[in-house]
């Protein structure tokens, strides 16, 4: 655990802008105690504005997991405790505002879409100013086209709250960057071949495929898999 290094809102150049090193989830650490299991830290810099980092990359892969490790260190850094990480520099940020997917239910015959949307709105019509803001795989049940409009249009909201944010996504195009916006992608091993996870979290551009191949071949859905099912 490290004591966080809380900065003016708007972050000097010499301090290398909002940034951690080391950084983990410790619901994933409490969970794993006792267990042969490593959890992986992670490193982060946001820069000298407020910007979104954009996570991409496979399921299970670790995007949901870094942007709780960021947002607890956040919150433990407002209330004046040492953070999850090995080194961790922070604006003083007003509050949390985040976002995770929930269940739909059914009794409500509304919709997810409609009620992510209705869980949404209050989140951006309060006074959010100078949040950090988290927003978890928003607008799954929307089109492609439909979730990357309302996505750009969601992160411009909190960008012009001088919000930094973390957007957690599959959809590759709202990660393109811009000056406020950075893609992280998590990262895979390149000679595995069921793309084994690293739950590494890197700057780099988005992929651009969904790493749908080792599914396919486990579940045997190739399509020779298929014609041999049919044949049986």
């Amino acid at each position: 655990m490290a004591v966080p290094k809380v900065t003016d809102q708007v972050i000097s150049a010499e301090d290398n802008g909002f940034r951690g090193s080391g950084i983990y989830d410790i619901a994933l650490v409490w969970k794993s105690a006792g267990r042969d299991y490593k959890v992986v830290p992670n490193d982060f810099c946001f820069g000298s504005h407020p910007s979104f980092f954009v996570v991409t990359g496979p399921n299970q892969g670790g995007k949901t997991t870094f942007a709780r490790s960021v947002g607890q260190a956040v919150y433990f850094s407002l209330m004046g405790l040492p953070a999850n990480a090995a080194l961790f520099i922070t604006p003083l940020f007003k509050g949390i505002s985040t976002h995770f997917e929930a269940e739909e239910k059914i009794q409500s015959n509304s919709g997810k879409l409609k009620e992510e949307i209705d869980r949404l709105a209050p989140m951006m019509k309060q006074d959010n100013r100078c949040n950090f803001v988290i927003l978890n795989e928003l607008f799954t049940t929307a089109t492609t086209n439909d979730a990357l409009v309302m996505g750009k249009k969601v992160m411009a909201h909190f960008l012009g709250m001088d919000c930094y944010g973390i957007y957690v996504t599959h959809i590759q195009e709202l990660a393109e960057e811009t000056e406020n916006i950075i893609s992280l992608v998590a990262q895979v091993e390149d000679n595995s071949p069921d793309m084994e996870r690293t739950y590494r979290i890197v700057h780099m551009e988005a992929q651009g495929y969904g790493y749908t191949e080792p599914l396919v071949r486990k579940f045997q859905l190739r399509y020779e898999d298929i014609i041999k099912k049919v044949g049986d």
